[in-house]
């Protein structure tokens, strides 16, 4: 349960409760919240000859907020390797190797990034959904549209500078 909890809350009740000889015995029963990745709230029911409890298990809300940086992180880095992708196509600049570094910097760089994620995430999770999986492929094909619009632009021949008149 631990790594398929969703983003809502999960409820429901968790009940206990001990026999010896065939006679029911009282059963305490007490919740401690150890994860710092979740919140835990029981509330008692009232029920003779076992202890149950009303469970509300939840991500904390430290998990959401990182998770949703996470994700707004991803996205604006995709952006910014876009924006590049365009200036340097359009502006035909050739091969620009610093500007690929860092694209290809950053592809291979958010699957390390997206591993930092609170927990192991499987892959398929929130965070794949919204980000992740959307934006490696579009870097990945920044990176092909720059390296294949450079290597135009740099077989293109230049023209030489005429010769000053005498």
């Amino acid at each position: 349960m631990h790594h398929r909890l969703p983003l809502r809350r999960v409820r429901g009740p968790v009940e206990f409760s001990a026999q010896q000889g065939g006679r029911s015995v009282p059963v305490r029963l007490a919740l401690a919240n150890n994860d710092a990745l979740f919140t835990a709230k029981a509330d008692p029911v009232d029920d003779p000859g076992a202890a149950v409890l009303d469970l509300t298990l939840g991500r904390s809300n430290s998990v959401l907020i990182f998770a949703a940086f996470m994700m707004a992180a991803m996205w604006a880095l995709a952006l910014a390797v876009l924006v590049a992708t365009w200036f340097l196509v359009s502006r035909r600049r050739g091969l620009v190797w610093p500007a690929l570094g860092w694209m290809a910097a950053t592809l291979f760089a958010l699957a390390a990034f997206r591993n930092t994620a609170p927990g192991s995430r499987p892959i398929g999770c929130v965070l794949d959904c919204i980000a992740f999986l959307w934006v490696e492929p579009v870097i990945a094909f920044c990176v092909v549209t720059v390296v294949t619009a450079g290597a135009r632009a740099e077989s293109q021949p230049t023209e030489k500078p005429s010769a000053p008149a005498v």
